[in-house]
């Protein structure tokens, strides 16, 4: 599955990393025509009652980006998928959160927010500190396909078996897939993973970001396999405990043979927990 890798954030005042226009716009767009899913299977109905589809539009929805349900009323997601749904100190009216449904266009129960908060460290040019939550209107209602997946803080180091899931285009200029794809995953030893990718974006001649083993978690899978746009702020899911470790957030686009990065959760506990609410 190709989960998403959309980093909203404004990169063309990106002097910190003046990354090339092309290499780098699969990373920031939200409508990138060579956005797709890569790798993975269909997931079965109910298997990730903790997604949450984050769209926007008034008339005709888009997809923007993934995310995860904390509480009945707090969705854990990254913080460049926060950018494109807010208006000033708000959130857009017509973002939503649907969840209890492997649709995201069709089915299952849909949310207003109340409001949102962005880790107030947060560098769109460095992507770090990629986490932010959402607080919908009213408390959502637990069902067999809806339900609240548990944070697990641990420092998580290589070779954990994991699982992330997402919806994404399938093809190059494709539609967004219409059904959540899941890929399984292990997590790469951090420094390992700054090797890795320094290696493959030295290989495209691409310039990226550096990797921070102190606050991001990397995956891999095999060439071909890991994750893209459409599905950003999803969870990376422990399979041992099916308990969240990750939010996903950047990577070399896609699938080229670079692990993947995402939001390491057992560096913001505190945070995370001070901006829960029930």
């Amino acid at each position: 599955m190709k989960v998403a890798i959309i980093l909203v954030a404004i990169l063309a005042a990106c002097n910190a990393f003046p990354l090339e226009e092309e290499d780098m716009s699969i990373f920031f767009e939200h409508v990138d025509q060579n956005a797709r899913i890569v790798g993975g299977s269909q997931a079965g109905n109910g298997a990730h009652p903790h997604m949450v589809a984050i769209t926007n539009g008034a008339n005709v929805r888009n997809l923007v980006c993934g995310g995860s349900i904390l509480t009945r009323r707090t969705i854990l997601t990254a913080a460049h998928c926060i950018v494109p749904i807010r208006s000033g100190n708000n959130v857009n009216p017509n973002a939503r959160a649907t969840v209890g449904t492997n649709r995201w266009a069709s089915g299952g129960q849909m949310y207003s927010y109340q409001r949102f908060v962005m880790h107030p460290n947060y560098n769109a040019n460095t992507i770090k500190n990629d986490i932010g939550v959402l607080h919908t209107s009213a408390n959502i209602v637990w069902n067999n396909a809806v339900r609240a997946i548990t944070v697990n803080y641990d420092f998580i180091g290589g070779g954990m078996n994991s699982r992330v899931a997402g919806w994404g285009r399938i093809r190059a200029g494709g539609a967004i897939s219409a059904n959540l794809l899941q890929l399984n995953v292990r997590t790469v030893d951090g420094n390992h993973c700054v090797r890795e990718v320094a290696r493959v974006a030295a290989s495209l001649n691409r310039r990226v970001p550096p990797v921070d083993p102190n606050v991001e978690l990397c995956t891999f899978h095999s060439q071909n396999h890991g994750t893209c746009n459409g599905d950003s702020g999803s969870a990376l899911v422990r399979i041992d405990r099916n308990q969240q470790i990750g939010v996903v957030s950047w990577g070399i686009p896609c699938a080229l043979g670079a692990p993947d990065m995402f939001v390491r959760l057992s560096a913001y506990r505190n945070w995370v927990q001070s901006n829960t609410i029930n």
